[in-house]
């Protein structure tokens, strides 16, 4: 967003913001019934009001003096959603670095909210206070122009929760040497995210002229095939692999794109919408100054 928009206030985290594994470990909802939910959380309709609060004390941070979070108790008690306190990741223990003993771990939601070395869970009606649940990882309008101006925007603007669909276009690189096959076509290589809930990813395009034509990418699920109704259950939360071949002009300046649409229809727009963070970037995945050259141009 700061290079390709304008200038954020946020860390340059690039395309690299982003795990894929397995976590274990037991749901959120079966503990909170086990404590004894209280049925005063429920709303007229039955379903669940309030919020889930997390809280790690174990360290000092910048902006305050513990580390907190909060998500909807609806998204928790959703099975659907997979909310879970893990202890595996991998089919290992937790390390620390990782959270160890115990993380919340909140699949599709800003990661954020999935609070490593957990000290307390709290079910609450209102979000959690701590700093970076108030002032922190919000998608604020455009009128919030610097951090000055934030400041009548952070009590009005909900905290940031689903994750939007998105791609990335990890080869070729930006500025790098590409070489046109005997058909004028370049392998592109990436990886693509689904939006929140609606995984998983159902669809990749890839351009080679700046989005006037599109190829579709074939997906890498791994062992998961996403054809069938379990396979999609399973593929849910996780990103996909994608290839594709696809025509660009010789020459200097070249651009290869991306865009990708999950299973709830979320696709991504040519251009983001900026914020003064800096997050919930979902434009085109991007490889840009690429200099195409044919195969007897390399050679010589």
């Amino acid at each position: 967003m700061r290079t390709l928009l304008k200038e954020v206030n946020g860390i340059d985290w690039y395309d690299q913001a982003l795990m894929n594994c397995m976590w274990s470990g037991p749901r959120l909802s079966t503990i909170l019934q086990r404590a004894g939910i209280m049925e005063n959380m429920k709303d007229e309709k039955g379903g669940w009001k309030g919020h889930v609060a997390f809280a790690c004390y174990e360290t000092l941070c910048q902006d305050d003096t513990w580390y907190g979070a909060g998500v909807p108790l609806s998204r928790v008690m959703d099975e659907g959603a997979d909310v879970i306190l893990a202890l595996d990741m991998n089919d290992e223990p937790l390390t620390a670095e990782h959270g160890a003993p115990v993380r919340a771990l909140v699949p599709g939601i800003a990661g954020a909210r999935s609070v490593k070395w957990l000290n307390r869970i709290t079910v609450q009606m209102v979000d959690s206070s701590n700093y970076y649940q108030t002032h922190d990882y919000k998608i604020l309008p455009y009128a919030a122009v610097d951090v000055e101006a934030a400041e009548d925007w952070w009590g009005l603007v909900p905290p940031m929760m689903d994750m939007p669909v998105n791609s990335v276009v990890g080869l070729p690189k930006s500025g790098n040497i590409v070489c046109l096959d005997a058909d004028g076509k370049v392998e592109a290589r990436g990886f693509a995210v689904p939006g929140g809930i609606d995984g998983p990813v159902k669809m990749v395009e890839v351009s080679g002229d700046g989005g006037k034509t599109w190829v579709e990418a074939e997906l890498d699920f791994g062992e998961l095939d996403v054809r069938t109704e379990q396979g999609r259950r399973k593929a849910k939360w996780s990103w996909c692999l994608w290839k594709a071949r696809v025509p660009v002009p010789r020459g200097d300046g070249r651009k290869i794109v991306c865009r990708a649409v999950d299973y709830g229809g979320n696709d991504q727009t040519e251009h983001g919408v900026w914020n003064l963070r800096g997050v919930g970037y979902n434009a085109w995945g991007l490889a840009q100054d690429l200099k195409v050259r044919s195969i007897n141009e390399v050679v010589d």
